[in-house]
């Protein structure tokens, strides 16, 4: 499973307001998204803070079509499509299902007590659009078709000139309906998507089976850590259930709490260090350290070596060391 942080989630919508030419530091910090305690939330308390934000955005605009105009490619990772849905997790929740040579992506950007604007979901799919024609290198592709569970606006016929296709609204779900062939175009030419591979992938993509409960707990625990090390009593009660059905659940899934809580920080880390993007003592914190001392250990613990010199190989020439690319596997309790 890919984490992205909620730092790097909200640093990413800032660059593209900034590229678009909006002033976006007032309207996050009105939005409760300042770097800090801001972000340091569940991912519901996070989604609704980045929906009031679009309401921000609207309202010092006065363009309800602000979220097609804004968006910028973003780079795709293996993945391709999916794997750009991903970069804004923890606050999206994504679903993939093939039909017929086409591919339906649906998105649920879900909230606590705020609804969540169409603006967003406008950002979203144009991202996604704009990155699949830059990494397919082609300006023409475009989607089969795009649906809204929002109701038709006055101006629907902006939405087809936008995606290039016809834009159903009323309907039950959020979607966006690709071509296979336009998606295999997209992905990046590596051995596993050779040779018909690509097909592969969207085919394992559509018939992965939903999170396990271990998975769930860790999509949380990535969202907590910003706050400090989690506590399986708090995990507990935001899950809804007892300690003891906790421990239960991860046990019959080969796991444990301390566990989880080693595995997410350590795949974290893994990709911020990969990324380069913040400091040591920032990252450190954000996994929800109490000292970069303590960040420091568990590195040499994970990868035999310390941070730094992890972050100075991950940007040399060639395809980085074997450490940051391996997948964490799976550990059993005793």
């Amino acid at each position: 499973m890919t984490y992205s942080s909620a730092l790097h989630l909200v640093r990413g919508v800032k660059s593209r307001l900034a590229q678009s030419g909006v002033q976006a530091e007032s309207l996050f910090a009105q939005a409760g998204l300042d770097e800090g305690d801001g972000i340091a939330c569940d991912a519901l308390t996070l989604s609704d803070k980045l929906s009031h934000l679009w309401e921000l955005l609207v309202q010092q605009s006065g363009d309800p079509l602000i979220g097609l105009k804004i968006s910028t490619p973003h780079r795709l990772g293996w993945l391709g499509v999916m794997g750009h849905i991903m970069l804004v997790s923890p606050t999206v929740q994504s679903s993939i299902e093939r039909c017929h040579g086409h591919t339906r992506v649906g998105l649920l950007l879900p909230g606590a007590q705020r609804e969540v604007p169409q603006q967003r979901y406008d950002f979203v799919w144009c991202v996604l659009l704009r990155s699949l024609r830059c990494a397919a290198g082609r300006d023409d592709i475009a989607p089969v078709v795009v649906e809204y569970t929002f109701p038709a606006p006055a101006n629907a016929q902006v939405f087809e000139e936008t995606f290039g296709c016809p834009v159903r609204f009323g309907m039950p779900h959020n979607v966006m309906e690709f071509s296979d062939t336009d998606l295999v175009a997209a992905l990046p030419a590596n051995p596993p998507l050779m040779n018909g591979g690509g097909e592969h992938v969207l085919a394992t993509l559509a018939t992965a089976q939903p999170p396990t409960f271990s998975g769930k707990v860790q999509a949380l625990l990535a969202s907590l850590l910003p706050k400090g090390p989690p506590h399986r009593d708090d995990v507990a009660a935001q899950m809804m259930m007892s300690e003891r059905t906790l421990q239960r659940r991860l046990a019959e899934e080969g796991t444990s709490f301390t566990n989880l809580v080693d595995d997410t920080r350590r795949e974290l880390a893994r990709q911020s260090l990969s990324a380069g993007e913040l400091s040591l003592k920032m990252l450190s914190f954000q996994l929800g350290f109490s000292e970069p001392s303590a960040f420091y250990r568990a590195c040499k613990r994970w990868f035999g070596m310390a941070p730094s010199d992890i972050q100075h190989l991950a940007h040399q020439p060639g395809p980085g060391p074997d450490v940051l690319q391996a997948p964490v596997k799976p550990r059993k309790t005793a």
